[in-house]
């Protein structure tokens, strides 16, 4: 990718992207995240902020808060944004969990 990036390629950044798995955990949500490629530090805010590398770093499931709206995520690699701003609604979070 690095190369394609020298070469000002364009090329598709999914990779990059997250990955979700949601469920229940009792009465609260729990989300799983995973990437495609090994190495790649996922940041993430609940509020209305634009998450960046000082963000928290995800190391383990999320249990979304009661007053979140939105999960916002975007992945680094060695420092570098690589991923673009994912915008998840709770909403969104709730139907993937099966919760009505």
């Amino acid at each position: 990718m690095e190369r394609l990036d020298e070469a000002e390629i364009k090329y598709a950044r999914t990779m990059y992207e997250p990955i979700f798995t949601v469920a229940m955990e009792g009465d609260k949500i729990k989300v799983s995240l995973t990437t495609e490629i090994e190495g790649i530090d996922i940041h993430y805010s609940w509020d209305e902020s634009h998450p960046d590398r000082y963000y928290q770093k995800y190391a383990a499931p999320l249990i979304v808060p009661s007053d979140a709206l939105t999960l916002k995520l975007v992945t680094y690699h060695n420092g570098k944004q690589v991923g673009r701003q994912i915008n998840m609604p709770v909403e969104e979070l709730k139907k993937r969990a099966g919760k009505k």
